[in-house]
């Protein structure tokens, strides 16, 4: 095995945003013995790095920075998730057990244990899985110092949390771990969906009709980012059906013949489709989809409104209006889609300006 204790509370210190001389008077000791520690000249006593592992929010084995020579650890991570894609639930529980048995104050064991119980707890609808995950979770929390995951962290690990006890039919724990750690309105939907299993019905709507704002946003980005990667014409069609799903999604939020800040979207999305069969040479089906981009942008430049009280299930809360950088209007932003690709635009532009001399 090998550590680097010197290092490790030198770099927990400035972690804290802690000096040597607050650090030693935290602990009791002489500012002359932190130095020491930190340069590797001696090391500290037991208790003395109980109590740093404790000050710092760690473990002792963390704290001086132990690693398996033989990668025991990332052998038996390996195997537990293999075992849990693999549905072999008891196989996996024995792993999990050894796993925590043997790195007992390691985040990614902890972590990933808890995951494990988790799933299986979920998969086979067992209450003392999911109580077991809960336990784990909390305690990797103490942990969380020595994670380097960067797609975990405290509020997964919190929503992760949440998700255990709505599942053991604790809505009411659930919601409000899931609210104490709504950060950007990130558990909206959670919390919406859990309520409205609930007599809270008008809460309910509240956080739904905020996710459902949220998650039209994200939706959009993706169909922009879709088609911003897509290559050759597999990729393309494929791109082309994403669209046509996420046009009749847009279109169903605000009602039949009315206009919202959406409708300004759809017209932006329509005219990325009218490109993509351009590309296709399908000249017969892009200029069906700038018409469509046409009549949109048409229909929301009449009457341009950003409200959110113009989309259907809006519940009145004081929501802010929709803010784009699509343009002024949405047939600008029709043309500036039109005019980044000069081999559509050859085919689209004269159409456009057809169309647009005609309302003229």
């Amino acid at each position: 095995m090998e550590w680097k204790l010197g290092p490790q509370i030198k770099a927990y210190r400035i972690e804290k945003g802690m000096t040597q001389e607050k650090l030693a008077e935290a602990i009791g000791v002489t500012v002359g013995a932190v130095s020491k520690w930190e340069s590797g000249a001696s090391v500290p006593e037991l208790g003395a790095l109980v109590e740093l592992a404790a000050l710092f929010g760690t473990s002792v084995d963390a704290l001086i920075g132990y690693r398996s020579r033989d990668g025991a650890l990332p052998v038996s991570l390996r195997r537990l998730r293999e075992l849990r894609d693999a549905r072999r639930f008891e196989e996996g529980e024995e792993e999990a057990r050894r796993l925590l048995r043997n790195f007992p104050n390691s985040f990614e064991a902890v972590y990933h244990a808890a995951t494990f119980y988790s799933c299986s707890g979920f998969v086979r609808a067992e209450p003392e899985q999911l109580r077991t995950s809960i336990e784990l979770l909390e305690r990797s929390l103490t942990l969380l110092p020595q994670n380097t995951d960067e797609e975990v962290g405290e509020l997964s690990i919190r929503r992760a949390i949440a998700d255990a006890h709505i599942l053991l039919g604790e809505r009411e724990e659930g919601v409000r771990e899931l609210k104490r750690h709504n950060d950007g309105g990130v558990n909206d939907l959670s919390i919406g969906a859990t309520l409205s299993l609930t007599e809270r019905k008008d809460e309910a709507r509240r956080y739904l009709f905020r996710a459902l704002l949220e998650e039209a946003a994200n939706l959009a980005r993706l169909m922009f980012g879709f088609t911003n990667v897509c290559e050759g014409p597999q990729e393309t069609r494929q791109a082309l059906e994403l669209l046509d799903g996420a046009q009749g999604f847009f279109a169903s939020l605000t009602e039949p013949g009315g206009s919202s800040f959406f409708t300004k979207l759809e017209a932006s999305l329509f005219a990325v489709s009218a490109e993509l069969y351009a590309s296709l040479g399908r000249p017969a089906d892009a200029e069906n989809a700038l018409r469509r981009a046409w009549e949109a942008a048409r229909r929301f430049d009449e009457a341009p409104c950003y409200s959110v009280t113009a989309v259907r299930f809006c519940c009145g809360d004081p929501l802010p209006a929709a803010f784009d950088d699509i343009g002024e209007t949405a047939a600008q932003g029709v043309e500036r889609l039109i005019d980044e690709n000069s081999e559509s635009a050859a085919l689209l532009r004269p159409l456009w300006e057809e169309w647009r001399h005609e309302k003229t």
